[in-house]
């Protein structure tokens, strides 16, 4: 009964702390755009709910801070290389028929902006995903949901927390072809599919730093090239190739979160066979 309360707690919080960052720059109107107090009110909060729930309740078991380097380099290089490497496919391919034009794409310039949005992206998602990966969805495994409520519950709550952040914080030069609400809903279903890459490389690892990872790439690579770097699509090829919400793309991130998935299934079973072979053996002795 406590767990449950705990985490309806956390998403409560979570889902109105956007809001309230918007109430909170409405009031203190006089500070530069991007950068505001209510910006910082919204990222913060769902990391602090979750850290003074886990110091009330003295629940520290599976919060995912230790690295756990050992048997999961290869789910490391996964989280820095999944969305670079799709990026790269997809905006390739596009270019190749047609469909992108990468000319306005100087390397010169992108290369230490990646740098340096990868950087600031490490700091930042430490907030996020010792939110998301570090709390929600530990506690959601904790309760014995299957893998499908686990994937839904917590990629609702990680869209729908970003929904002040496309409504009121995003700068107009990102919706130059989208509204903000057309953009909301297609991020919405975009990070739902995203969540089941997030959700299993927890899984796998026991750790959020493969989530900060992944995340800090995601936002310095596709995000940083499909706003600031650049790159027009046509109608049909953004549709398409988008690296951040094109059907291609989504296909083989979601393809990504079902064999991770499915790779953790099997370690799970042969994990479970290994125990129950020692105590058949121990027995017989």
């Amino acid at each position: 009964m406590k767990a449950k309360r705990n985490l309806i707690i956390f998403i409560i919080v979570t889902l109105a702390s956007g809001w309230l960052g918007v109430l909170l720059d409405m009031v203190l109107t006089d500070q530069p755009k991007g950068n505001t107090l209510g910006m910082g009110l919204w990222l913060v909060a769902p990391f602090l709910a979750a850290l003074l729930l886990r110091l009330f309740s003295r629940d520290w078991k599976d919060i995912g801070i230790k690295p756990n380097l050992k048997g999961n380099i290869k789910w490391y290089l996964l989280s820095l290389a999944i969305y670079p490497a799709v990026t790269v496919f997809t905006v390739g391919f596009a270019a190749i028929l047609g469909a992108a034009d990468i000319s306005g794409s100087d390397a010169n310039i992108l290369i230490p902006l990646i740098a340096a949005s990868f950087a600031v992206g490490l700091i930042k998602n430490i907030f996020e995903e010792f939110a998301w990966r570090g709390y929600l969805t530990p506690k959601l495994i904790a309760l014995k949901l299957n893998d499908w409520w686990i994937y839904l519950i917590s990629g609702l709550v990680w869209a729908l927390f970003h929904v002040a952040y496309y409504l009121f914080f995003l700068p107009d030069s990102y919706f130059v072809t989208v509204s903000r609400v057309a953009l909301t809903f297609i991020a919405i279903l975009i990070m739902l599919c995203w969540n089941v890459m997030f959700v299993e490389l927890y899984r796998l690892t026991k750790s959020v730093w493969p989530g900060v990872l992944m995340h800090a790439a995601e936002d310095a690579v596709p995000t940083l090239l499909v706003y600031q770097g650049g790159l027009i699509f046509t109608k049909a090829g953004d549709i398409l190739f988008n690296p951040t919400s094109g059907i291609i793309a989504t296909v083989l991130f979601v393809g990504t979160g079902l064999i991770l998935r499915a790779v953790r299934i099997n370690r799970d079973i042969d994990d479970i066979d290994i125990v129950q072979g020692h105590n058949t053996e121990t027995g017989k002795e």
